[in-house]
Order: structure tokens, then C-alpha cells, then sequence
């Protein structure tokens, strides 16, 4: 008895098995391959411990510009004044 219900464990789900093997959606091999995660330590405002942040090299170009960019304005909206917001050359 035990022989019979192992032999039908067994035997009635390999037509499920193989019909699924049969028709695959999309291959794994058409697959794009995952771009590779770069991982720099970022240092942290007030604290002496490091932040690890992993990203691919585009988005690393991409936050390198947004910084540049950010430094540049910086740059522009102050441009020259060395005594901070509001003091004037004129006043001595």
C-alpha cells in the first residue's frame, strides 16, 4: 500500500514539471546583465564614521555633476564677497 501512493507522489507531478520546462516566458539568457555596483565610503556631517554607498558608474557621473553644478551656483550667486551676505566693499 505504502508503494502505491509513493509511486503516484512521484508519477503525477512530473506532466506539471515538464510542461512548464516546455514554455518558458523569456530565456535567462536574453536577460541584460545588471551594470556593476561601485561602493565609496562617504564621510557624514558631525561624526567620524564613514557612510558606504554603492552605486553604478552612472549614477555616480550623475551625482558628480549635480555636485559640480551645485558648487558652480554657489560660485556665481557669491561670487567675490569674501565678508559674507550683506557686507559691502564700501563700508570700511
Amino acid at each position: 500500500m505504502r508503494f502505491v501512493v509513493i509511486l503516484a507522489g512521484v508519477l503525477l507531478p512530473s506532466p506539471a514539471l515538464a510542461s512548464q520546462a516546455s514554455d518558458p516566458v523569456a530565456p535567462p539568457a536574453a536577460e541584460k546583465p545588471a551594470e556593476k555596483k561601485i561602493c565609496r565610503a562617504m564621510p557624514q556631517t558631525g561624526s567620524i564614521m564613514t557612510k558606504r554607498e554603492c552605486h553604478t558608474r552612472g549614477e555616480w557621473a550623475e551625482i558628480a555633476r549635480r555636485s559640480t553644478a551645485a558648487r558652480e551656483k554657489l560660485d556665481r550667486d557669491y561670487g567675490g564677497r569674501t565678508g559674507g551676505i550683506g557686507v559691502s566693499s564700501a563700508r570700511q
